[in-house]
């Protein structure tokens, strides 16, 4: 009875700010609508409210074991805000290649402001939260029946997102240096920008079932992976913990839909130095010694402690 009332007194602590911002935000919502503004905008200032309140609001109040579903919630709620705004915004191709496009052409402003602050910029501060509570690809990847892989493909696997990156990169050149074509701003760049959506979702959930791992396009195809590796290994925002705590009992691992050995960096007494990580904190919420935390610091990332598939056993070692 006592965790119980403890429980209940977290939550309620927790809970009040969200719901304030989220009274706050409807507010607001109020006042525009009153005010006679766009009835999108109105509707944007609800959902946000939602979002905050309801969303967030809920994670914080559900126990650690059931907070990934919390997560996967607000993940769903957040990509979905911010695809149905991507395609309605006329803003055009939002792909990598919309990306290149708009560098070479100079004349999709927002797009390359959107990759400079959530995909660049972000992650110095944030690391990969993009990927982990924001992302309209993994929104739909999370659904899917297998969100913990025990491991990760070994071998050439690991690299071919680099090659995804950059084949799109010559596509794009190509296209626009040989022939002139900019898929960007407009029609043309949201039929792209849909194409590679349908694409994209198509060849995730059939690697998924294929490999039994919900991440596993994000792990091992994704191109904007490649951008956000280069920028979160200096993330001030990453995973801690307490060496003395950590008894590698492999909770974490064997639960992290990335494959990242946490016990490995605490019990050296580092940060989880990964650029894999998306900041799930599924790894915080199963430790059954609540050795691991959230923690702003500043250390250089990018040193991989991955759990790939075990070779197999040689025949003269049976």
């Amino acid at each position: 009875m006592e965790q119980v009332e403890q429980r209940r007194d977290f939550a309620r602590q927790h809970l009040l700010i969200p719901c304030l911002i989220m009274l706050l935000v409807w507010g607001m919502a109020l006042y525009q609508w009153q005010a006679g503004s766009d009835s999108a905008v109105v509707i944007f200032l609800l959902y946000i409210g939602v979002f905050i309140g309801i969303g967030i609001g809920s994670y914080i109040a559900l126990p650690p074991l059931k907070r990934p579903i919390g997560r996967r919630i607000i993940l769903f709620m957040m990509g979905l805000l911010l695809l149905v705004a991507a395609l309605i915004s006329d803003h055009g191709n939002m792909q990598i290649e919309g990306l290149f496009f708009g560098v070479f052409s100079g004349i999709a402003p927002y797009i390359v402001l959107h990759y400079l602050l959530a995909k660049i910029a972000g992650p110095l501060v944030f690391g990969r939260v993009w990927c982990g509570w924001a992302c309209w690809f993994a929104m739909i990847f999370d659904l899917l029946p297998y969100p913990y892989s025990r491991y990760r493909q070994p071998g050439a696997w690991d690299k071919v997102r680099y090659w995804h990156f950059g084949m799109s990169l010559l596509m794009v050149a190509a296209l626009w240096f040989g022939f002139g074509y900019a898929a960007t701003t407009g029609i043309a760049g949201l039929q792209w920008f849909i194409m590679g959506l349908l694409l994209y979702y198509a060849v995730g959930i059939v690697l998924a079932f294929a490999l039994k791992d919900n991440r596993a396009f994000c792990k091992y195809l994704c191109p904007i992976a490649v951008v956000q590796k280069a920028s979160s290994r200096f993330a001030l925002l990453k995973i801690a913990g307490e060496a003395p705590k950590c008894d590698s009992c492999n909770a974490c691992v064997e639960m992290c839909p990335m494959n990242i050995r946490v016990p490995d960096y605490i019990l050296h007494g580092e940060r989880v130095l990964s650029t894999e990580c998306t900041l799930c904190q599924t790894c915080i919420n199963v430790c059954p010694h609540d050795a691991l935390k959230l923690s702003f610091g500043f250390d250089v990332g990018g040193k991989e402690l991955i759990d790939y598939v075990p070779p197999k056993t040689r025949p003269s070692e049976r």
